[in-house]
């Protein structure tokens, strides 16, 4: 027997992101905690935020039979609000204000 219902072939199934094996598994993990990392280090927040949405990144284009890990998600999400924040920062630095 199969999980799959009768008559459904050609949907494909996906495991839960939890379920992962291997180095790659922890990589979720790794982009959220540098995400929030980002936002406690001030001097080198591009940097951290840089490889917080690296290892997002990666997190999610690797091993596609695998759902999308919220925890490289939320880390992206945090990275890239950090890089924008510095944007804003630097242009307001730039403009004088």
């Amino acid at each position: 027997m199969t999980d799959q219902p009768q008559g459904s072939d050609d949907v494909t199934w996906e495991l839960p992101a939890r379920d992962r094996r291997g180095k790659l598994a922890s990589l979720g993990l790794i982009s959220l905690g540098l995400g929030v990392l980002c936002w406690l280090t001030p001097f080198v927040s591009v940097v951290v935020a840089g490889l917080a949405i690296a290892c997002g990144v990666v997190s999610i284009v690797t091993r596609r039979e695998y759902r999308i890990d919220w925890t490289a998600v939320v880390g992206i999400c945090l990275g890239t609000a950090q890089l924008f924040f510095e944007l804003v920062l630097f242009a307001m630095r730039a403009s004088g204000l």
